[in-house]
């Protein structure tokens, strides 16, 4: 059997509702709006030079994103996380469910390469703390926790890596 062929590329408009169709962004729609309306926000940041938002696809469609994050929106700043120079967020790292297991790897591994040409020193990544599994997978990758910050309904895990 030939090996699956994976294609890494930056997300376009026809994928907005592609993201949801293939199962890539699955779950409870976000407060006060659609996932496609979500979707359409990240490309808009992305052609405002603030987001990057990376798919994987192969012949049977979507199977993952992840997004780097340079700069967050106005009332969204956390220097810490996302500063616009030297400090980026990798953010919304999504598999569809069945997708090679090797897929994740890809995109966090793409992102890194991406984050570095653009002079970024410092990755950082932000997991729910319920979720250990993905917590023990960051650390996998080599990030470290930085910090913890309360939300109203879980907390949230910070982690960090030097990729220079």
């Amino acid at each position: 059997m030939a090996a699956r062929k994976i294609f890494l590329r930056f997300a376009q408009a026809t994928d907005i509702e592609r993201l949801v169709k293939d199962g890539v962004i699955t779950g409870p729609q976000p407060a006060r709006e659609t996932w496609n309306q979500r979707i359409v926000k990240w490309l808009a940041e992305q052609r405002a030079g603030r987001r990057l938002v990376l798919v994987a696809e192969d012949q049977s469609g979507l199977l993952g994103m992840v997004q780097l994050v340079l700069k967050f929106p106005a009332g969204y700043e956390d220097a810490e996380a996302a500063n616009g120079y030297d400090i980026a967020m990798m953010e919304g790292l999504r598999m569809r469910a069945g997708a090679p297991p090797e897929v994740g790897g890809e995109l966090v591994g793409e992102v890194q390469r991406i984050a570095q040409k653009k002079n970024v020193k410092t990755l950082t990544f932000c997991l729910p703390m319920n979720q250990p599994r993905a917590l023990r997978q960051a650390r996998v990758w080599g990030f470290e926790e930085f910090r913890i910050m309360a939300e109203p309904n879980k907390m949230l895990a910070f982690f960090r890596k030097s990729i220079e």
